[in-house]
């Protein structure tokens, strides 16, 4: 098998929970570590028990892919800094790891030659999965590496990361609202302690296999088991009981209403199909 290339990393801040630095056989090909002081990289190095500390971006002309594993805010200093560097850059790959950043903040990097990339973990309690994108042979070598690792990398097609930025924020951040007016919802009927928490679960998990299945455009629960009066019957009682618990869901209701429209491709099917009016 062709030897892996020879790894860079140029690290600062807190590495710590870095799932990218965690990869077992990190070590097996690190070399150079490039950070704040020689001591700072000194400390890194003895923390992931690999690589060597060097004191300037020169000292890395052996790597061939270099992680650049630094906070966000340090990114435009830390790529100048290499811009500026004697260092050879044609046909280097530099991959910015667990950043929201898109490849676009690498950029002056790809005008001396380098190939660039970034690589983001995905929430799973599985395996290590990651996203990555970026220019071709940058997306081939970290890939490798993942996989190496027995992780799992997805490629995103070229301008997709605001794509998944929208994803996971709408199956991990926006749904927060929703699941706590499910809960609120669960106590006014009278399930509390484990048995709420349960029956939580148990309804997420139905909608997920409900979607895997291929019913993307059309209603699941009890929407798709009751009729528009009994609904309707029903969001008038919430009315009356909860009022801003009712008027939560009306938004949310109207909201998912205009996207399964869409879904479908017809603007008054679903609407049609459920006829409830809250």
């Amino acid at each position: 098998m062709k030897k892996f290339p020879k790894i860079g990393l140029v690290v600062e801040g807190n590495i710590t929970h870095s799932a990218i630095l965690r990869m077992p056989k990190l070590g097996d090909d690190l070399g150079p570590v490039k950070s704040a002081s020689v001591r700072v990289a000194r400390r890194v190095s003895n923390f992931l028990k690999a690589g060597h500390p060097v004191a300037v971006y020169e000292e890395m002309q052996s790597a061939q892919l270099i992680l650049l594993r630094v906070p966000d805010e340090s990114v435009s200093r830390i790529v100048e800094e290499i811009f500026a560097a004697d260092l050879v850059l044609k046909d280097v790959c530099f991959i910015l790891c667990e950043s929201w950043l898109s490849i676009e903040s690498l950029a002056p990097l790809r005008l001396r030659g380098a190939y660039v990339g970034t690589v983001l973990p995905v929430p799973s309690s599985r395996r290590e999965w990651f996203v990555v994108e970026g220019d071709s042979l940058a997306v081939r070598h970290i890939k490798r590496f993942l996989e190496i690792n027995d992780a799992r990398a997805l490629e995103l097609r070229p301008g997709g990361k605001p794509f998944y930025f929208a994803a996971e924020l709408l199956s991990t951040a926006l749904p927060i609202p929703t699941l706590l007016a499910a809960q609120t919802a669960l106590r006014g009927s009278g399930v509390s302690g484990n048995n709420l928490y349960t029956l939580l679960n148990e309804m997420t998990q139905t909608m997920l296999r409900d979607i895997l299945k291929g019913a993307r455009a059309n209603w699941t629960g009890p929407l798709a088991h009751c009729s528009p009066k009994t609904a309707g019957d029903h969001f008038e009682a919430l009315r009356r009981a909860d009022p801003q618990l009712a008027d939560f869901i009306g938004q949310q209701f109207e909201s998912a209403r205009t996207r399964m429209d869409k879904a479908k491709g017809a603007s008054a099917s679903s609407a049609e199909n459920i006829g409830v009016s809250i």
